[in-house]
């Protein structure tokens, strides 16, 4: 398969076309494909390709997509989904492994002004099921291991279908698509149910909408084009809302985009080598396994941005990925990439906070940078006050793309607002400068005898002053009342660490910053660090397993 040639896609609209779809009301997260299609002159012209063919309609498919062959097979589902008696707001689940069956299965279901609930193909069956159970999906479509799985598990007739991915068939024109379609959505009616990433227990359902969502998005387009636009590999999971967004932006914008799905760093490096992307967006945990895996030799010239979504990613992490590729200042071309770090989750809808990094950037320490021109951002109290600069307190946002709630939970809807703020769950400080440091999740910080230690800014120093470690986590042994902390770090493939002797250097360096010393530094394998299915850290369940080997 060709994945790049030198010609550059002209199918880029430009900064007067973006800005159309800017002032377009009826755009948003609901229509965007049928709105690029109607827009685009060039839809017959290669636009997202895939690291790996996917079953679609009996035969397999390997890509490139142009627009009109991505409208219409999404169109072609959506008469399958209409022959199985799916309607409009019918939360319908898609649960497979898939980047293009996800996106197509999306555009599909909101065409018919459905609610497509994406669910992570990692999630155990168990967690698949009561999650569809919860959100009241009327069916569900699933990869074929997937599918087994929740056929075994599933009563008999709690769905009106359980259908495999690579097994439907869709109908002819026999079937007609209600009208007016595609849906026309309420900036409010819902576009997607999507889940937390599940790290303190089960998955929140998320309820995002069609003009909410799309806010951040709208935003961008009415800025000119940032250097890197024309190219974009997500390497993203691919169920993620934030897999979906950045789909949403490319395929608006024309630019050509490759979605990976399989979340290895050899697949990574290998697509970014083939694709030559400007720009790469992932989660932290795929930077940190390409970090891994080496980036000396490879060729990786094309690179103008990583940009990282969902947690704050380290600096040691990000002073590896910037060395290599360019960016430009004015028309100077300048040798080292840039990483784009944003702090969001799937309720903010879209990343709150924006920071730019290169290599000559000093300032990192978690710094999540300022909250973008439309969020209105604060350190509050438990009370809900705003605490004073340099005082750590909860993360509380109020944006136009913050998500109404959680979907058919009402009471962890208002749990999780506070003085008419939403909660993200993270611990933050600001500085003078009005910028915030992301330090911890609110259910991770460590209550030692000497105060509190904030796991995630502590892992933060560690990667800094120990580049033996590729990666580390923190966590509390309960003694008596209080914490013990201690550092699971694992090095590099193939090396091994001095325990004693890094612990002596964090130690020291925690005394001069005046915060609690750690007990113990304990060398580990990365298989030993828990993960979810984004790949996050679950420090609950890792908790959970001291406790019982205990």
């Amino acid at each position: 398969m060709n994945l790049h040639s030198d010609h550059q896609p002209t199918s880029v609209l430009s900064d007067a076309q973006r800005y159309w779809l800017k002032l377009n009301p009826a755009l948003g997260a609901g229509n965007f494909l049928h709105v690029a299609h109607g827009l685009n002159a060039e839809a017959d012209a290669p636009l997202v390709w895939t690291d790996e063919p996917f079953n679609f309609g009996g035969q397999m498919v390997a890509g490139p997509l142009s627009l009109n062959r991505l409208k219409a097979g999404a169109d072609a589902l959506a008469r399958w989904y209409v022959s199985h008696g799916v309607r409009a707001k019918d939360p319908v689940g898609v649960y497979g492994s898939n980047g293009l069956h996800y996106l197509l299965h999306y555009v599909a279901l909101t065409a018919l002004g459905a609610i497509p609930v994406l669910t992570n193909g990692a999630m155990p069956r168990a967690t698949a099921l009561a999650h569809m159970r919860r959100v009241g999906a009327v069916g569900v479509v699933a990869d074929p291991a997937q599918h087994e799985a929740l056929a075994e598990i599933a009563t008999a007739g709690e769905f009106k279908f359980l259908a495999r991915m690579d097994q439907i068939v869709p109908p002819g024109d026999e079937v007609v698509l209600p009208q007016p379609y595609p849906f026309v959505h309420d900036d409010l009616d819902p576009v997607m149910i999507t889940h937390s990433s599940g790290t303190t227990g089960v998955p929140k359902p998320v309820l995002l909408q069609h003009g909410k969502w799309f806010h951040g998005l709208r935003h961008l387009l009415g800025l000119p084009a940032a250097q890197g636009a024309e190219r974009y590999l997500s390497c993203l999971p691919v169920s993620h809302n934030a897999a979906i967004a950045y789909a949403m932006h490319a395929i608006l914008c024309g630019a050509a985009l490759m979605i990976v799905s399989q979340q290895r760093a050899d697949v990574l490096l290998d697509s970014i080598e083939r694709f030559k992307p400007s720009t790469v967006v992932s989660f932290p945990s795929n930077y940190v396994a390409m970090v891994a895996s080496g980036l000396e030799g490879r060729a990786l010239d094309s690179v103008n941005n990583w940009i990282n979504s969902g947690d704050a990613a380290h600096e040691a992490h990000i002073r590896q990925l910037v060395r290599h590729g360019h960016h430009y200042r004015g028309a100077q071309r300048v040798k080292g990439s840039q990483f784009i770090d944003g702090l969001g989750s799937s309720e903010m809808g879209h990343s709150s906070f924006r920071v730019v990094y290169t290599s000559a950037d000093q300032n990192f320490d978690r710094c999540v940078g300022l909250p973008q021109e439309w969020v209105d951002a604060k350190v509050l109290g438990e009370d809900g006050r705003e605490l004073p600069v340099g005082q750590v307190g909860r993360l509380g946002i109020k944006s136009p793309s913050v998500t109404s709630g959680y979907w058919n939970d009402s009471l962890l809807t208002h749990r999780s607002q506070l003085a008419g703020y939403w909660l993200t769950g993270d611990l933050v400080y600001k500085d003078r400068m009005g910028c915030f440091f992301h330090v911890d999740r609110t259910t991770d910080p460590i209550r030692t005898e000497q105060g509190t230690l904030y796991s995630l800014q502590t892992e933060e120093l560690i990667l800094k002053i120990c580049p033996e470690l590729l990666d580390c986590t923190v966590l509390g042994h309960p003694v008596g009342e209080h914490f013990e902390p201690v550092v699971y770090g694992y090095p590099y493939p193939g090396g091994s660490v001095d325990e004693a002797a890094l612990l002596e250097r964090i130690n020291t360096e925690q005394q001069r910053l005046g915060r609690p010393a750690l007990v113990r530094l304990k060398q580990v394998d990365a298989a030993d660090i828990l993960v979810g299915v984004t790949g996050k850290v679950t420090k609950q369940a890792m908790r959970q397993r001291m406790a019982e080997t205990a």
